[in-house]
């Protein structure tokens, strides 16, 4: 890979090598290029005839130049014993006592392993149902996610990491209400994330939200009760905009747009809520770093950008050999559809090195381009494991062609699917890529910057301290001279803009978009329910954050002059401290 070689190599600094020591090295000497000589030894185990020594070298080239960053926990459990090396997980839960046990079974064992998991709680009859043969009254979907949510905090009590979990609820169950209430107001689920989860297109609700109707509540196929669909819109909405949950999760457009709909339905989503997933699912992640493909000329090195995804393929699908998994049926599953998530991080810094605003028209059509090009470099590379290794075993050329997401890809595409098959059910992904990003020294995932400045609160031992962080980017412009007119925070956007850059990933990710959509104070619940009415239907899943919304916020922007006078190497920590600049989202550069 000779064009991969041009690359300089890359060493995390300062604070992105402190987190990469805390969070991924194998022991406290453990250097970057020695971490990814790890993981592409282990991983490249997968391969035969042979390879294994050729392509464990390559995949450690496009890690130890920083253009591609495999997910955390490929980057921890590789060369560890037992090594998990998939993020988060989906198992689906049943309606009886031996339901709940296995569910809460599975809880543990995944979690223990550092896996996070998503359950959609939907098939777990309503509080107050007839329980047949007893004289008793069924406890409800809430009550078994309180019990999930208790065995979290005892296993985070018990040494392991946080516990991640996602707790989804149909829109139309009858404890909506009741799951809505539970975390806002109760301040329960603590160790989960919230969505409300739509089975059905969201343009019928919402055409009812508009006609003020009654929504009917089911379970089983029966009517179980009924809410005024205008009155259940505002609660959620409403229940956003004071703390950020719940989620909303498009069911109906995961589903549509799924490729093996004819094998597995998709059920729910990883607790971040980028990857929809069926029951044993799994997140296989990587991500390409984008700014790293751009020249000294300010373009694109699309040759670069096709090789490393080539590569990057290869790679999370060696991962699925590789892997020690924490249950059986979810080996069973991953090894059957072969489910792999390639994303991007640094979207944003890719865009300032280009000369370009976030927000733009010029930007948003580069997004466009560059995701396309990524879906399509994907696709091909998993047609060409295809010939080289097989199809994954659950793939039917006609069935799958007729996928949602199938038929957006080009004929010539299409043809050569149909041809060879594919490797992977599906290749792409956006996820958050928080800790990742950081040891990359880019923006996370599709997010904006933040600031040109902010101050990071952080505790040490007992001690809350501050620090003042400024964008790397923004520090290397102002100290050359050049422009910095295109730099937008992440406060500076609309919430259209947001929403925006949202729907243009969509388009070419097969799997789902994890994005903040970022919301000023004294935002009102009709500003953004309208916004949501004409996102939502073409998004599969949406994250609110009001600004101000949790006590100890860790990050603060700064104003344009502060950030200025920091990138310059002056100290304004007395200054920054308590200012609250940009809240008004009018901090012109």
């Amino acid at each position: 890979m000779g064009i991969v070689s041009d690359v300089p190599l890359y060493e995390p600094t300062g604070f992105a090598a402190e987190i990469f020591r805390k969070r991924y090295s194998l022991h406290d000497v453990e250097t970057f290029h020695e971490a990814c000589d790890r993981v592409a030894r282990h991983v490249a185990a997968a391969e035969e005839n042979g390879n294994v020594s050729h392509f464990s070298r390559e995949f450690s080239d496009v890690m130890r130049r920083n253009l591609f960053i495999p997910g955390g926990r490929i980057l921890y459990g590789s060369g560890r014993p037992k090594g998990q090396l998939l993020n988060c997980f989906v198992v689906k839960t049943s309606d009886s006592r031996e339901g709940w046990g296995k569910t809460l079974y599975d809880e543990i064992v995944i979690c223990g392993s550092g896996g996070g998991l998503g359950i959609n709680f939907s098939p777990i009859r309503p509080r107050g149902t007839k329980i047949a043969g007893h004289r008793g009254l069924a406890t409800g979907a809430v009550s078994l996610m309180e019990i999930v949510d208790a065995a979290g905090e005892r296993l985070k009590a018990g040494g392991g990491r946080r516990t991640a979990l996602m707790f989804a609820l149909d829109l139309t169950h009858g404890d909506i209400l009741e799951f809505l209430d539970k975390k806002l107001d109760l301040d329960e689920l603590k160790n989960a994330n919230v969505s409300v989860w739509f089975p059905d297109d969201p343009e019928d609700f919402f055409a009812k939200v508009r006609a003020d109707e009654e929504l009917k509540l089911m379970h089983s196929g029966r009517v179980c009760g009924t809410v005024m669909a205008r009155e259940l819109w505002k609660k959620i909405v409403g229940n956003q905009l004071s703390g950020g949950e719940p989620g909303l999760l498009n069911g109906y457009l995961m589903n549509r747009m799924s490729d093996i709909w004819y094998h597995k339905p998709i059920v729910c989503t990883n607790p971040c809520g980028e990857q929809p997933l069926e029951d044993g699912g799994s997140c296989c992640l990587g991500s390409h770093v984008l700014p790293r493909y751009v020249g000294t000329d300010g373009k694109i090195d699309w040759d670069l950008l096709r090789a490393v995804t080539e590569t990057a393929v290869r790679l999370l699908d060696d991962v699925l050999t590789v892997n020690t998994y924490p249950l059986p049926e979810i080996r069973e599953n991953c090894q059957t559809v072969r489910r792999i998530g390639l994303g991007v991080m640094g979207l944003h810094d890719m865009l300032l090195k280009m000369g370009m605003r976030y927000s733009s028209p010029e930007g948003l059509e580069m997004v466009d381009r560059v995701m396309n090009f990524v879906k399509c470099a994907s696709y091909e590379a998993s047609v060409d494991l295809a010939k080289e290794k097989g199809p994954f075993p659950a793939f039917d050329a006609a069935k799958f062609l007729k996928g949602g997401f199938a038929k957006t890809l080009k004929p010539s595409l299409r043809e050569k699917i149909r041809k060879y098959g594919l490797r992977n059910c599906a290749l792409n992904t956006i996820p958050p890529t928080g800790t990742t990003a950081l040891v990359s020294g880019v923006t996370s995932g599709i997010e904006a910057m933040f600031a040109a400045a902010h101050v990071r609160k952080y505790r040490d031992g007992d001690a809350l301290k501050k620090e003042v962080v400024v964008h790397p980017l923004f520090r290397e412009f102002v100290l050359t001279g050049r422009d910095v007119s295109h730099f937008e925070g992440t406060y500076d956007l609309s919430l259209r803009d947001h929403f925006e850059m949202q729907r243009v990933c969509q388009r070419h990710v097969d799997a789902g978009v994890s994005k903040t959509i970022n919301v000023m104070p004294g935002t009102a619940i009709d500003e953004l329910s309208e916004l949501y009415m004409e996102y939502f239907p073409e998004l599969k899943g949406t994250t609110i954050y009001p600004e101000g919304s949790r006590e100890d916020q860790p990050l603060s922007p700064l104003s344009i002059d502060l950030a200025l006078l920091a990138a310059r190497g002056e100290d304004v920590s007395v200054a920054a401290d308590g200012q609250s600049a940009c809240r008004d989202g009018k901090c012109d550069i």
